[in-house]
């Protein structure tokens, strides 16, 4: 694994102090706790996604939204998925926090097409 991996992965899974009692917006959440696995873009590109296995979820893939629910997607980033390396942020971030990051994943869905 890379340095710089290690770095992105530290820094995406390692609590840090709130310093308002006002949650983030899910943009400033995902670009601090997401975007170093998943990607600035939610390809799942980010730059520790070479050095996980299975790679981090690509949220730009139509395929993933089939039948997706906010709620499902609200559970994983609160509790975590077994055997990956998405750890759970309930002790992390705030209700309203991971509410506003699921919301800012579902913009990363593709649009249909007729």
């Amino acid at each position: 694994m890379s340095l710089r991996a290690i770095v992105a992965l530290a820094v995406a899974l390692v609590p840090t102090l709130a310093l308002s009692a006002e949650p983030r917006s899910g943009a400033a959440v995902y670009a601090e706790r997401c975007a170093p696995c998943h990607g600035d873009g939610g390809a799942g590109d980010g730059p520790a996604a070479a050095a996980l296995e299975p790679r981090p979820r690509n949220f730009r893939d139509a395929s993933f939204w089939n039948g997706r629910t906010a709620d499902q997607l609200r559970i994983v980033v609160r509790d975590g998925k077994p055997g990956t390396m998405m750890s759970p942020f309930k002790d992390v971030l705030s209700a309203a926090e991971i509410d506003a990051v699921v919301a800012y994943v579902g913009s990363f869905r593709p649009a249909a097409h007729p």
